[in-house]
């Protein structure tokens, strides 16, 4: 991917994995974290501070 250019193509595969890799993971949220798991991750807040996250 760091080797295609222009640029513009870089940046359009960026985001087309980025669209890819959250497909991904809501399929994984959906089979193994539906009933509630522990993950702090899933727990997160846009734009909270690490130290209020444990």
């Amino acid at each position: 991917m760091a080797d295609l250019t222009p640029h513009d193509e870089r940046l359009k595969s960026f985001r087309l994995l980025i669209a890819v890799l959250a497909v991904a993971d809501g399929h994984r949220r959906e089979r193994f974290c539906s009933g509630g798991c522990g993950h702090a991750w899933h727990r997160l807040a846009v734009g909270a501070p690490v130290e209020t996250l444990t």
